[in-house]
């Protein structure tokens, strides 16, 4: 029996591009969300929820595409706690949809793509082969005008299922300017702890209500916004060079551990492995 595998690269920040791929893991991410990218993910075995059980139309298996758009909320779960391998692409949003629009010049809107859906052979071949030149590009740069056509080709291959007819739904889903000073103060001192009730009193309401209204407007509880807060800016800190334990310090966490465990259920990586997957060698 082949043991779990996640192997992480992202060699060449300046792509704006990383790979992921992930082998044999039974791993429950908690919902959460991406701003600043699209991911392009293609099942290889078994069957997860992308957005948790309760959301069925949201279950992909073997040969079926997943795509999270910027600032779309999911996780992922897997069907029966079974093992699950999939590759997935990572593009910085500012590039994809520049791409997108020179493909599409009439469609300056962001695309919004189905959360799931049954890949073509074409579709499955582009991803293939955008994967394989990318992973060749963060090892040779003379690979990169490779990476370059593929990762085009399979754009231009996808815009076809995007709906292009709206610009691009983001978070928070309705505005209120109490919420807005809520999910500020939620971003601020993410190296401190912060009590709910100061939360609830920056957006003028009471703890239960602002629990409430930050999870519709948000998709996800003011904590798990503030977490995953503190993820990205952990993951910055280790881009910068910090070691695992270095950041953990940096952040405020209780101890390495309590960071270990939280950044990788929400990465599926272990610091370490992130570093090692990030940092040139």
């Amino acid at each position: 029996m082949s043991r779990e595998k996640a192997d992480f690269n992202y060699r060449d920040p300046e792509s704006g591009i990383a790979l992921m791929g992930v082998h044999r893991s039974a791993h429950i991410f908690p919902k959460h969300s991406h701003e600043t990218y699209y991911i392009i993910g293609l099942m290889d075995q078994g069957e997860t929820w992308c957005y948790g059980p309760e959301k069925e139309e949201t279950r992909a298996g073997a040969g079926s595409f997943f795509i999270i758009n910027p600032g779309q909320v999911h996780s992922g779960v897997p069907v029966s706690g079974m093992p699950v391998s999939y590759r997935m692409i990572s593009i910085n949003a500012n590039r994809f949809c520049a791409i997108a629009e020179d493909i599409e010049e009439d469609s300056p809107s962001p695309p919004e793509f189905p959360l799931t859906f049954r890949g073509t052979p074409a579709e499955q071949a582009a991803l293939n082969l955008a994967y394989r030149s990318i992973g060749k590009a963060n090892q040779d740069p003379a690979g990169d005008m490779w990476k370059d056509e593929t990762v085009i080709s399979l754009i231009g291959q996808l815009l076809l299922r995007a709906d292009r007819s709206r610009p691009l739904r983001q978070p928070p889903f309705y505005d209120h300017p109490g919420l807005s000073r809520g999910a500020e103060f939620l971003s601020s001192e993410l190296d401190s702890k912060l009590r709910l009730t100061d939360a609830a009193s920056a957006a003028g309401m009471s703890s239960y209500h602002f629990i409430r209204a930050f999870r519709k407007a948000y998709g996800v509880s003011p904590h798990a916004y503030r977490t995953q807060k503190r993820i990205g800016m952990a993951k910055s800190l280790l881009r910068q060079g910090l070691t695992p334990a270095e950041t953990a310090l940096s952040m405020g966490f209780y101890d390495q551990s309590h960071f270990t465990n939280t950044f990788h259920a929400y990465t599926g990586l272990s610091p370490g492995d992130y570093l090692k997957g990030t940092i040139r060698p």
